[in-house]
């Protein structure tokens, strides 16, 4: 009987950090549709918005149609960009030492995969909050000032933005705006004069209330950093009304079939590699009785429909 590779056995244990049923973060699906491209496959945006007007002209009285020319809107290849997390490791001692010798590397997979999922995440949302020219298509974010008003109005005024464009909306708050959010009625019941209850009436206009939370680090070594600043909202109409699906796509590609095989996942569906190097790991210059373990993956996101998104920094108001 061949000895099982121990690299393999852990990589099998540790496996693939992709649930079938949430493939991506939850706040990502909630404002993205999400693909799967094939190795070698090429995904491709439009370079330009179509701002022609729809025209529907009664018939004229002899009959004749007018012709106008139409160019086509011009389209260019995305590239692909590789994420990897830090290529982590677990001396072999501290790996015998657990009563599970697996539980160790497998809370470095659940940090790594979080991490990552992280990032996707903090890299749409800075390209919304930025207008990041590179992932939209000639036409700008709208981006609400909240100058001389308060929460409620910037919300309506978000809200206002985008409704022409599309309906079914998610709000992404900071954490400084949904506490405000969850207080608004208390903060000012001594100035209403009229009855307001925020939070049921965001309901009742059909806008979802998510709280963005939590840090990333983007350089090893750089700190952690918001995935969304505390003090910012971004309103996403999901059901548009002027193109297909929702607003922002998001796509992985499928890792090569040696590295899935090499990792112990199914060949067919692994979207993000999580590898397990054999001791020893090289550590700065010096060879290390440990088993390291990190990610890989490969993605692209475009804003196809700037028009159905807006956002507000609410830094002067709360």
């Amino acid at each position: 009987m061949n000895p099982v590779d121990p690299r393999l056995e852990i990589a099998m244990q540790v496996g693939e950090p992709i649930n079938a049923q949430l493939p991506v973060p939850v706040e990502l699906s909630e404002i993205a549709d999400t693909f799967v491209a094939e190795a070698g496959e090429k995904v491709w945006r439009y370079t330009a918005f179509d701002t022609t007007i729809d025209t529907c002209l009664a018939v004229d009285a002899n009959g004749a149609l007018t012709v106008v020319k139409r160019s086509p809107t011009g389209d260019a290849e995305l590239t692909f960009t590789g994420l990897n997390s830090n290529l982590e490791y677990v001396l072999i001692d501290d790996i015998l030492g657990e009563t599970d010798n697996t539980s160790v590397l497998a809370r470095r997979k659940a940090s790594i995969t979080r991490s990552m999922d992280k990032r996707e995440l903090y890299t749409i949302l800075t390209a919304i909050v930025s207008n990041t020219g590179g992932a939209l298509p000639g036409v700008s974010i709208t981006e609400v000032e909240d100058s001389g008003t308060d929460l409620y109005d910037v919300i309506m005024s978000l809200k206002h933005a985008v409704e022409d464009y599309g309906d079914n909306f998610v709000l992404l708050c900071g954490t400084t705006v949904k506490e405000k959010l969850d207080t608004y009625d208390k903060d000012n019941v001594s100035s209403f004069n009229y009855n307001v209850t925020l939070m049921q009436q965001l309901a009742q206009l059909g806008i979802k209330v998510m709280k963005v939370f939590g840090s990333v680090e983007l350089t090893s070594g750089g700190g952690a950093t918001a995935i969304l600043n505390a003090k910012k909202m971004i309103l996403v109409a999901r059901n548009s009304r002027i193109a297909e699906g929702k607003p922002v796509k998001f796509v992985r590609r499928k890792i090569n079939a040696d590295i899935a095989k090499l990792m112990g996942a199914d060949v067919d569906n692994a979207q993000r590699a999580l590898i397990v190097n054999p001791t020893p790991v090289n550590n700065a210059g010096v060879n290390t009785l440990a088993y390291g373990v990190y990610g890989y993956e490969s993605v692209i996101y475009t804003i196809t429909n700037p028009k159905a998104i807006a956002f507000a920094d609410c830094s002067e108001i709360i």
